[in-house]
């Protein structure tokens, strides 16, 4: 196995036209099912760390966000950590260049805040946000790449992405985390999104996900906000 995606299914995704990520409401984003091949999504997720396997950072701020999640590639299981640097590689790079029409992408090799995330009973993501700037790299965040991994998904679990309009005012899209699909959406301060319904399924089953980002070291003008952390839409309510 060179890839654990296939290049020709990246192929003719890219050659679709990119108005179709582009011209998506409320932003640029794309649902990509079967993404990829099948017996290596059941493998990522046959062998995904359970919530004692690593030292997981926890994320524990009450109706914001609860989960785990890690960025020490050296801790995983050696397909994960194979994932990691084949989507960070030149040829995912290419695609992504293709499939969204923004130049000169950067993967981040120390995966800040992405990496594998795992979401036990309970869990949930408010909406919001990302972070806009990279201050290792020295550039701007660009691309969010999702990748849903538990087997199975129940839509009375909850843990639905929310895609919200770029004032934080109403959710525009759900998206189900089923099995195997990916969720590629542009970041930019007003891309809110999150899974706010907290993760119902039993607590044997957990939310499982690769989340990588992918920057630039210039964005257009219009894009270009101050520096920020993580932006919830419940605190800028709060705020006025």
């Amino acid at each position: 196995m060179s890839y654990v995606f296939d290049l020709q299914r990246l192929d003719a995704l890219a050659a679709a036209p990119k108005a179709a990520f582009l011209d998506a409401e409320p932003y640029p984003y794309a649902v990509l099912d079967d993404f990829l091949p099948a017996a290596v999504a059941q493998r990522l997720a046959d062998e995904f760390p359970g919530p004692d396997a690593l030292a997981w950072d926890h994320y524990a701020a009450p109706g914001l966000e609860v989960k785990l999640g890690s960025s020490r590639e050296e801790t995983f299981p050696p397909l994960h950590r194979q994932a990691m640097h084949d989507l960070n590689s030149g040829a995912f790079i290419r695609f992504l260049e293709a499939f969204t029409g923004i130049g000169h992408l950067l993967p981040d090799p120390h995966l800040v805040g992405g990496g594998l995330h795992l979401t036990r009973r309970g869990g949930l993501l408010g909406v919001h946000a990302d972070f806009n700037w990279h201050a290792q790299m020295q550039a701007h965040r660009r691309l969010n790449l999702l990748i849903y991994l538990t087997p199975g998904w129940r839509p009375e679990w909850g843990g639905a992405l929310e895609l919200w309009d770029t004032q934080a005012q109403a959710c525009r899209r759900v998206v189900e985390p089923l099995f195997n699909r990916a969720v590629l959406f542009a970041t930019r301060s007003d891309t809110f999104h999150g899974h706010p319904t907290p993760w119902t399924a039993p607590e044997e089953v957990t939310r499982k996900s690769i989340a990588m980002y992918y920057y630039t070291t210039a964005r257009p003008a219009e894009e270009i906000r101050e520096p920020h952390n993580t932006l919830y839409a419940e605190r800028l309510r709060a705020a006025g």
